[in-house]
């Protein structure tokens, strides 16, 4: 919602170029192709991508964020990235034009395990490890590994901490560390406060959650409604949101989120 925002054009350039090798010159016509992104259902299909864009010179970006683990989440990132740089030859573009469809995902879950890098950067290479083409192209963030940045790397980490911050309080101390992050927060903080974008989140929330139990097998509503209702019954009689949410294999986020109802 805020980097669709064509009042925040900005800050999407300074984003785009702290994380990607693109020149400022290419970035000042950038396009937003999918506008509206906020849907009145976050289940929606045009949910499952968060932010298609075109640069000046005609190259694709595909940003996207993940809050939460999926199953096979490598392979559908990389089958997008390669259907969107498909989708040029279907445009009627001879193949000596072809552009370049990059990937800039964010996530709050470990991609990697063998390797403590903030941005890794997937490139099709040879044996030889030379570059085969820059035509398909991914870079993947990853918020957990954020303390392993670099002091040098100061603009990646103020992004990266934007990225993390869950509260009021975490967004103003971080207004005060450079023009770029002053202007962000105070345009989210207006953002978080908007009651569509707030009913967008619990939505979001709802998709989540909904998601997770169908991976484990729980999706079965008769089922989710029994657990649902056993969570309450536990808060009430006092015992712990993490007792509840391992007895009833609910998620702890919603859990806890009854038990904010319960207060």
């Amino acid at each position: 919602m805020y980097f669709e925002d064509p009042r925040n054009l900005p800050e999407l350039r300074h984003f785009l170029m702290t994380h990607i090798e693109l020149g400022e010159e290419e970035l000042e016509g950038i396009t937003v192709l999918n506008p509206g992104l906020l849907k009145d259902n976050a289940s929606d299909k045009g949910f499952t991508v968060d932010l298609l864009l075109k640069t000046k010179l005609g190259n694709d970006i595909h940003l996207e964020m993940q809050t939460g683990e999926h199953k096979n989440f490598k392979e559908r990132v990389q089958l997008y990235n390669a259907r969107k740089a498909g989708s040029q030859a279907k445009a009627g573009q001879k193949y000596t034009q072809a552009k370049r469809t990059i990937s800039l995902i964010i996530t709050d879950f470990p991609v990697f395990v063998d390797a403590d890098d903030y941005q890794e950067t997937i490139l099709f290479r040879r044996k030889n490890n030379k570059v085969f083409t820059n035509v398909q192209e991914m870079h993947i963030i990853d918020l957990t590994k954020l303390n392993s940045i670099a002091i040098s790397e100061r603009k990646k980490y103020l992004w990266g901490k934007l990225l993390k911050a869950k509260t009021k309080e975490a967004l103003e101390m971080l207004a005060k560390e450079s023009d770029e992050m002053a202007k962000a927060t105070e345009k989210l903080i207006q953002i978080s406060a908007d009651e569509k974008a707030q009913a967008y989140a619990m939505s979001w929330e709802n998709s989540e959650f909904a998601r997770k139990l169908h991976e484990q097998g729980l999706m079965d509503q008769g089922k989710l409604e029994k657990a649902i209702e056993t969570a309450r019954s536990f808060l009430k009689m006092g015992l712990s949101a993490e007792k509840v949410a391992e007895g009833t294999k609910l998620e702890l986020d919603f859990v806890q989120s009854l038990l904010v109802e319960e207060e």
